[in-house]
């Protein structure tokens, strides 16, 4: 049994997570209003009380909105990521896991949509392709990945950095509710349900991918995608396998 702090904890992705992880693992639930610990990402003092003595941090915190404005990019997204880090750091946690997204290169995918959706387009973007952001949002995710890759070299920090797809409340590619994502580009609502046909993964594969990198004490630094294996998907998904043993189980056909 592992302690592991989790910022965000009420969020979509944040609540099922934490109830995944609590049936072998202490988890320390952080958020706004409600949790263990009630905390603000900004206030590092906070954050340090809440991960003394935990064995891993997982960062999910932030203002979720593709056109973020710049005042909460700035202040909540990369003040509190930092924060994280830099407290973890402090506290002595190994190893930090960093909720990034497929918006850090998310400008692939805006010049080629909604095409890419289709089978047979052929194209897949690697973690080590450049950097390229679709908004300030994905500038932030790109600015995690990067101080990740700091503290790793610098401090030793096992840190790994997931590439989230799009992981919905609902947990279905097919519901009703897909009509009203992906407002940042312009699709219709049949376009929609192909993107995430492309984009999803599983609450189920995002706590086993979770609990494949806390298993691993081995790998210093690692950046990779959280995506099911979905037949039209164009992020790669082989880092994950080749550094954690993880390959999803949940996929569109």
């Amino acid at each position: 049994m592992k302690r592991i702090a989790v910022t965000g904890s009420q969020g979509t992705i944040g609540a099922r997570l934490c109830d995944e992880l609590a049936q072998d693992h202490h988890v320390v639930r952080i958020d706004l209003e409600h949790g263990d610990v009630v905390a603000d990402v900004r206030d590092i003092e906070a954050l340090k009380k809440a991960f003394a003595g935990c064995d891993a941090v997982i960062h999910l915190a932030g203002v979720v909105a593709v056109d973020a404005a710049w005042d909460d990019v700035y202040t909540t997204n990369i003040g509190g990521t930092y924060n994280a880090y830099e407290a973890a750091r402090i506290c002595g946690v190994p190893q930090v896991i960093f909720a990034s997204s497929n918006h850090c290169v998310g400008m692939y995918e805006v010049q080629n949509a909604p095409a890419l959706y289709e089978p047979g387009f052929g194209l897949v973007v690697r973690t080590d392709d450049p950097y390229r952001p679709d908004g300030l949002y994905g500038v932030w995710k790109a600015f995690g990945e990067a101080i990740g890759r700091y503290y790793s070299d610098a401090y030793g920090m096992r840190i790994a950095c997931v590439r989230i797809g799009s992981i919905i409340a609902a947990d279905d590619p097919k519901h009703a509710s897909v009509r009203e994502g992906s407002g940042w580009l312009n699709l219709t609502d049949e376009q929609k349900f192909k993107r995430l046909a492309a984009t999803w993964m599983s609450h189920r594969d995002f706590a086993r991918l979770v609990r494949a990198i806390i298993a691993n004490e081995t790998v210093p630094f690692a950046v990779v995608y959280g995506v099911g294996d979905n037949a039209t998907r164009f992020w790669d998904l082989e880092p994950g396998r080749a550094l954690f043993g993880f390959w999803p189980e949940d996929g569109t056909q």
